[in-house]
């Protein structure tokens, strides 16, 4: 079990100071659900996410996935944009271009999107696909509440298989306590090369 984590509409702000430590300002909420039913979620989360509330991140683990969700989003007529590493290295400065410019609210991307993707429009985090490392977690969070943004953003992750259900934990640990991460080091933060 999950613990305080369990309950749907619960959220947990976490404190801390540091660059490898989770943001203070930024209200995260981890969903405990069956694969199958992370597509129902997602779906109420963006129709639910007003229009005025900012752009919408959705992070899945590969390829494949950012692939599969973009075409499920085509059909509910969700306007969105994809990023992901089999895409040449012009097409995704023209998607980032796009999405930082707010052309379009919605990116479905890979662990890409979370090293270098500067905006302060982004209000909404949602890891479809729990992040593997505690490091991409880290990264990911890192998109919302930037400088600059209107509000301090959230992030919504879905929970899934057992393994994840760890991390959550270290995650909960570390907030609870005010500590970094597990096995961060601060060296990670360096700034990204120029580019995508």
């Amino acid at each position: 079990t999950l613990g305080k984590f369990t309950d749907v509409g619960r959220f947990v702000t976490l404190a801390t100071q540091s660059l490898h430590r989770l943001p203070p300002h930024v209200q995260q909420k981890f969903i405990r659900l069956k694969g199958r039913d992370k597509l129902p979620e997602l779906l109420q989360l963006l129709k639910d996410h007003p229009a005025s509330g900012g752009a919408v991140l959705i992070f899945c683990n590969g390829a494949s996935t950012v692939n599969w969700l973009g075409y499920i989003l085509d059909d509910h007529k969700i306007k969105h944009l994809r990023l992901q590493g089999q895409m040449s290295a012009a097409a995704r400065a023209g998607i980032f271009a796009s999405f930082q410019k707010g052309n379009v609210s919605v990116l479905v991307c890979t662990d890409l999107a979370s090293r270098g993707l500067d905006t302060s429009s982004v209000q909404l985090v949602v890891n479809y696909d729990f992040p593997d490392t505690l490091q991409d977690y880290l990264h990911r969070v890192g998109r919302v509440g930037r400088v600059g943004s209107k509000a301090p953003g959230a992030v919504v992750s879905f929970v899934t298989h057992r393994w994840d259900v760890d991390l959550v934990r270290k995650i909960e640990t570390a907030a609870r306590k005010r500590t970094g991460l597990p096995g961060m080091d601060p060296s990670i933060n360096k700034p990204s090369p120029k580019g995508v």
